[in-house]
């Protein structure tokens, strides 16, 4: 008889847990979230961000607080949200720069990006692009490649920082064209982008929302994007591929993913209110104001996914020798 008591009110426990999580569930949410972003106040991604939060504030009805955590190439922030609760109060908007190219460059990672995120999307994308100064008398591709070969490592190819995108990108060039250039990283788009201007690097990888004020003030000159078709922000100017440079497609994309282990009713609110977010037309027109290309997609199979892209970037990374620093 005590048995069977026991076993009745560990039932009605159950029943009233489940309830109570089930009720938590629908609420949801009940008090203000965290967009997590790992790069400082100001650029592209944190501006992005901010667009996206106060979108979701919007459709959520609780506040979405940016909170800024930049360092570690993006791992410390990415830790951060891979140790916090599944419980929807903690997202991360950030990119590959988390997501795959720590793991193809690091002996270790503090997460695993494949596993320990629950992703919402992927939210659009910044194309990067071959730039050089103004006036450069070698100033197209076809010019650059010839010259290049005629002289191995002596032109010089800046990257916004070591095993970024930037570095990457620039990578991927001198393998489908078949050249050797100089590597020259810099710690930022900023200072890479004023030491073309003044001439003191000639060629350099960055995104086109770096890229345009430059063009519109008359500093810089762009050869090529690295994109399978034209981008909007430039669409007078060529793809690699175009010109016949191997078949390169490769931006900056950017996700907003959540701890692992989120209840299936507040990740389907939240991917929701995301993909709502993100083909809302007026955003799109303020993404355009920072170069960002919107373009949401749910992903069927996250792991996979990520590993494969991993897998192609440690590739790249061993032909061309990327390390961290």
């Amino acid at each position: 008889m005590k048995t069977t008591a026991l076993t009745v009110a560990l039932g009605l426990l159950g029943l009233i847990s489940s309830h109570s999580l089930a009720q938590a569930q629908a609420a949801y949410p009940e008090k203000p979230l965290q967009l997590i972003v790992p790069f400082p106040p100001g650029g592209a991604s944190d501006v992005v961000a901010r667009i996206i939060g106060g979108e979701l504030e919007t459709r959520l009805g609780k506040p979405v607080i940016i909170m800024n955590r930049p360092g570690g190439g993006t791992t410390i922030a990415a830790k951060e949200v891979a140790r916090a609760a599944p419980d929807g109060y903690t997202l991360f908007f950030s990119s590959n720069s988390s997501f795959t190219l720590p793991a193809a460059v690091k002996e270790s990672v503090p997460y695993d990006a494949a596993k320990d995120f629950e992703p919402l999307g992927q939210v659009g994308k910044i194309t990067l692009a071959l730039v050089t100064y103004k006036d450069n008398p070698i100033k197209d591709v076809a010019a650059l490649v010839t010259e290049a070969k005629a002289n191995p490592d002596k032109l010089s190819l800046a990257s916004f920082g070591v095993a970024t995108v930037s570095h990457f990108a620039g990578e991927l060039f001198k393998s489908g064209a078949g050249i050797k250039m100089v590597h020259l990283p810099y710690k930022g788009s900023a200072p890479a982008m004023n030491d073309l201007i003044g001439k003191h690097i000639q060629y350099h990888v960055d995104t086109v929302i770096a890229v345009k004020p430059q063009i519109e003030a008359g500093t810089v000159k762009v050869l090529a994007v690295f994109s399978a078709k034209r981008t909007p922000f430039l669409p007078d100017v060529p793809t690699l591929a175009e010109l016949g440079y191997g078949n390169i497609d490769f931006a900056s994309w950017g996700a907003v993913v959540a701890p692992k282990g989120l209840p299936p009713a507040v990740r389907d609110k939240l991917t929701a209110a995301l993909e709502e977010t993100i083909n809302n037309p007026s955003v799109a027109e303020r993404f355009a104001a920072v170069g960002f290309e919107p373009g949401f997609k749910r992903y069927s199979d996250w792991p996979s996914a990520i590993g494969k892209e991993t897998a192609e970037m440690k590739e790249i990374a061993q032909k061309a020798g990327i390390k961290e620093e």
